[in-house]
């Protein structure tokens, strides 16, 4: 058996008994959807008031994420019913200890497959630099303990855009425009926060010159993954329109919009973690509008890159760039919206070892920045030091993180320049 095989076996096995430790708060609304889905249908899931939680804010691709996992529990749970039943000898217990726990680790089996998924792509990216080297990037990416508590321990799905995300950069370096298309779409079909790569990756396509029937045929297939599944949500309704729609009052129309959601983060140095509105002015314009400067700034160089040349190496660099500088300098930033960082960093420092410190400095503060208010699993001497003070523990990591971006960006233009 191949090593990247063993490894990714045993971080599934690892993963999966990990999976019923614990789970985010947020696996609630996960649970809560993917019942509401089957009871209500797809034609009134985004209307029905009944949410035990939080109301739905994601696009239907991951509602039907969410209702299949409901769906495979189910399936799984009876099958353990039926064992329970007709074996004298089964542990009944078990049955207690699933009808609590199975649902939630269920719901985490999606993001862990994304990891290992990412974990592949890194390995075949790296491959074509060599075995060694390709085998320790999957290795050290899901070893890292921010990829673990992402997906293992909290239950959270930014692993699975990730997935996509990365899937659709390698496919348009192989020049398959079309999958690479698609693939993307069905990234932002099931949550809009990549919608960063899209100009990285459109312009890395654009020069490679394309005949316009790859373009229309990719454009063609783009609609259909879009609007296909759609069409049970609308219920007769343009789903064009109602795809819209969702996009604009539910996606983007209730988030928290604030300068920044517990993330280490420019912003956190300037105004602590606090939450607060990032219509809030600084200076003579909103914080908001500062963040959206700052990040369309920092954005152009890793465009041009991609235009002046088009490598695996340089689609690497920009993506990672831009996962970054959005993180570190755009408004309502939540600590987990670095994780797409950590695929492109991994490669990056396979191929640069001098950059691992910078990689463990932004691991250990985007783990603490998970741990801050989740506290788990609790250790009282950290929740005391990031709580006293007025919180002053996140606002001296959102500076060190702030330096390791300074430093990257600064290799990130060294590359450029060459």
């Amino acid at each position: 058996m191949k090593p990247i095989i063993k490894i990714l076996l045993i971080a599934f096995v690892l993963r999966l008994v990990f999976s019923f430790v614990h789970w985010h708060p947020d696996v609630n609304n996960h649970i809560d959807w993917g019942i509401r889905f089957w009871e209500y249908g797809p034609e009134k899931f985004y209307k029905a008031n009944v949410w035990s939680f939080t109301w739905p804010n994601q696009p239907p691709g991951t509602i039907y994420m969410f209702a299949i996992v409901r769906k495979l529990f189910e399936g799984v749970f009876a099958f353990f019913w039926f064992l329970n039943v007709k074996i004298p000898a089964f542990p009944s217990n078990v049955m207690l200890y699933f009808e609590t726990n199975l649902y939630p680790a269920l719901l985490k089996l999606p993001s862990i497959l994304s990891d290992l998924g990412i974990a592949y792509l890194i390995y075949r990216i790296l491959k074509e630099k060599s075995e060694k080297i390709a085998t320790s990037g999957a290795l050290f990416f899901l070893a890292n303990p921010v990829v673990w508590y992402n997906s293992t321990i909290w239950g959270q799905t930014d692993s699975i855009i990730s997935f996509f995300a990365l899937l659709s950069g390698w496919l348009i370096t192989k020049r398959k425009l079309v999958e690479s298309l698609v693939v993307l779409a069905l990234c932002l079909y099931i949550k809009i926060s990549l919608v960063i790569f899209v100009p990285i990756i459109l312009m890395f396509a654009l020069k490679q010159k394309h005949n316009m029937a790859r373009w229309l045929f990719g454009a063609t297939c783009v609609i259909a993954v879009l609007i296909l599944p759609s069409l049970p949500f609308a219920n007769g309704k343009n789903p064009f329109i109602w795809l819209y729609e969702i996009y604009k009052d539910k996606v983007l129309g209730q988030q928290l919009h604030v300068i920044t959601a517990n993330a280490f983060n420019l912003w956190a140095v300037v105004a602590g973690i606090h939450e607060r509105p990032d219509t809030t002015l600084l200076g003579p314009i909103p914080y908001r509008l500062w963040g959206n400067l700052l990040f369309g700034l920092s954005y152009l160089p890793a465009l041009y890159l991609v235009f002046k040349k088009q490598t695996t190496n340089t689609l690497v660099w920009a993506l990672a760039i831009v996962s970054f500088s959005s993180f570190m300098l755009a408004t309502n930033m939540h600590e987990r919206y670095i994780y797409p960082l950590f695929p492109y960093l991994t490669i990056i420092v396979m191929a640069n070892f001098y950059l691992l410190p910078l990689y463990v400095v932004v691991s250990i503060i985007t783990l603490l920045g998970m741990y801050n208010f989740w506290w788990f699993p609790k250790f009282q001497p950290i929740v005391d030091v990031m709580s006293r003070a007025n919180r002053l523990a996140p606002r001296i990591l959102g500076l060190i993180n702030l330096g390791a971006f300074v430093v990257f960006y600064r290799h990130f233009l060294s590359n450029f320049k060459r």
